[in-house]
C-alpha cells in the first residue's frame, strides 16, 4: 500500500457522528469570557476518555485551563500542540438583541446548540469549540487505528483568548482576555515543537497574522450646571476634533503599512463622556478608544508615535490637549512557510481536499503570537463556515470533517519524527 493510500485509509476511520456530537456538546455549554470552568470540566472529560493525562490549570478561580498529553514512546520525538480557547466573544445567554445583531442563528434559550442538515448553528461553533473537538477527534482517530507516536500530542483549552482588556472602571475577569490563558499556560509548563492553532481560518494556512494596540485618548472639561456652561469648552464637542483627525489620519496610515497587500484596519471602537443620569452639568471628561491594527515586524510604539503625533497637531493647531495611553499590546506573529509545521498542514491538505492549501493573511491576531514568543513554531488552520460564508454562530459540517481528517495527519507526521526533523525548514 502507497503512503498516500495508507493516510487516506487511516482517516476513513474518523468518527464523524462522535466528532459533530462533541462540537455540539460544547458549544451547549455557555462559556463567555471569565466563565470558563464550566466547559474546562467538559472538555477535559472527553480528553481523559480518550487516554489522554490531563492537568487542569487554575488560571483564576473558576478558569481553568485544560493541559492534556497523549504521550509518545521516545524521548526525541516531535511534540505537537493543538491550541484553543474556550471562551466565546459574547454569552449565549446575552441581551437577544445584540445576539441578534451579530448572527441570525443564535438561540435565545437553552439548548444553545442545534444541528440542521449539514450546519452546526450555536455559540462558539464557529469560534472555537468546533475545532476543539476536531483536536479530540484526530486523538482519537489515531488511536483507533493502532498507531505508534515518537513524540507527544498536546491539547491545550485555553481560557482567556478574546480580545477584551480591563480598562478604567471596567475590572474582573469578564475582561481578562487577549491571551491570558496561553500566557499562563506557556508559563507553567505547556509547551510543544510546533502548533496548531483551530481558529476559523476556512481551512486555511495562516502562518502569519498583525498585531494590535489598544489606546484611550482623554480630554478632561470643567465641571459646570447647565445654567452657568455659557463660553465652557464642552469635551464632548472638543473631541469632535479629534476623530475627525484619526479620520484624516488612517488612509496615509494604511499606505505607509500595507502589509501582504492588506492594508491594517483601524476602529473607534468606544466613546464615553459625562453622565446620562446627570445631562445638567458639563461633561467633566471624555475618552475615545481605538484599535488599530498593524503588521510585522512593527513595534507597538511605532504605532503609539503615529497617534501621538496626529495629537500633538491638534494640541497646536486647535488648542485641545488630549492625553494618549497605550492599554492593550496584541503582537503580531509572523512564520516562515517553509516551517516544516506549514509543509505538514499542506501535505494532508492535499490528501484530503485535493488541491495546496491557501495562504492567508488577516487583520485579526490570535494566541500563535505568545506561542512563537516562547519558542513554539505556531501556525493557524481550522474550520468554519462553508463554501464563501463564514458566519458567527455556524459551522459547516463538512469542513469540519476535513480539518480533523487533516488533524489526524497532521498529528501523524509531526508526531512520528523527531524534534530535530520538525525543527527545520524544508
Amino acid at each position: 500500500m502507497s503512503s498516500d493510500a495508507a493516510e487516506t485509509e487511516i482517516v476513513r476511520k474518523l468518527d464523524q457522528q462522535k466528532l459533530v456530537q462533541d462540537a455540539l456538546d460544547l458549544v451547549n455549554v455557555d462559556s463567555p469570557t471569565g466563565k470558563e470552568g464550566e466547559i474546562a470540566e467538559l472538555y477535559s472529560s472527553k480528553l481523559r476518555a480518550l487516554g489522554m493525562k490531563v492537568v487542569l490549570q487554575e488560571v483564576e478561580p473558576g478558569r481553568q485551563n485544560v493541559l492534556a498529553a497523549l504521550r509518545g514512546d521516545e524521548p526525541d520525538g516531535a511534540c505537537l500542540m493543538f491550541n484553543g480557547h474556550m471562551d466565546t466573544s459574547f454569552a449565549a445567554s446575552e441581551d437577544p438583541e445584540i445576539l441578534r445583531a451579530i448572527s441570525p442563528y443564535y438561540q435565545e434559550r437553552p439548548p444553545w446548540g442545534r444541528i440542521e442538515g449539514d450546519w452546526l448553528y450555536g455559540c462558539g461553533a464557529f469560534n472555537m469549540k468546533s475545532a476543539l473537538a476536531a483536536y479530540a477527534s484526530a486523538v482519537r482517530t489515531i488511536q483507533d487505528g493502532g498507531m505508534k507516536l515518537r513524540g507527544d500530542i498536546v491539547i491545550a483549552g485555553v481560557v482567556g483568548e478574546i480580545e477584551k482588556s480591563e480598562i478604567d472602571q471596567y475590572k474582573g475577569p469578564q475582561f481578562r482576555g487577549y491571551g491570558y490563558g496561553t500566557a499562563y499556560l506557556v508559563a507553567h509548563g505547556g509547551t510543544a515543537d510546533v502548533a496548531v492553532l483551530g481558529e476559523p481560518t476556512g481551512l486555511r494556512l495562516m502562518h502569519t497574522h498583525s498585531g494590535s494596540c489598544w489606546f484611550r485618548i482623554a480630554l478632561k472639561g470643567t465641571l459646570v450646571h447647565t445654567g452657568h456652561s455659557s463660553g465652557v469648552k464642552n469635551v464632548i464637542l472638543q473631541m469632535n476634533k479629534v476623530i475627525t483627525a484619526i479620520e484624516s489620519w488612517i488612509p496615509g496610515y494604511q499606505e505607509r503599512y500595507t502589509f501582504k497587500g492588506a492594508k491594517p484596519t483601524v476602529n473607534v471602537g468606544s466613546i464615553e463622556g459625562g453622565w446620562p443620569w446627570r445631562a445638567s452639568r458639563t461633561p467633566a471628561f471624555c475618552n475615545l478608544y481605538v484599535d488599530v491594527r498593524f503588521p510585522p515586524r512593527y513595534h507597538a510604539l511605532d504605532i503609539k508615535q503615529e497617534l501621538a503625533l496626529v495629537l500633538e497637531k491638534l494640541k497646536n493647531e486647535g488648542g485641545i490637549s488630549p492625553e494618549l495611553d497605550l492599554y492593550v499590546t496584541d503582537e503580531w506573529s509572523e512564520l516562515d512557510s517553509k516551517e516544516y509545521v506549514c509543509e505538514a498542514i499542506n501535505k494532508a491538505h492535499n490528501l484530503v481536499l485535493g488541491k495546496p492549501v491557501e495562504t492567508v493573511y488577516f487583520s485579526w491576531s490570535s494566541d500563535a503570537n505568545i506561542l512563537t514568543r516562547h519558542g513554539v513554531k505556531a501556525v493557524n488552520y481550522g474550520p468554519s463556515g462553508g463554501p464563501g460564508k463564514e458566519t458567527r454562530s455556524t459551522m459547516f459540517i463538512p469542513n469540519l470533517v476535513s480539518c480533523a481528517k487533516v488533524y489526524t495527519l497532521v498529528a501523524r507526521d509531526i508526531c512520528s519524527r523527531t524534534r530535530k526533523d520538525v525543527n527545520r525548514k524544508t
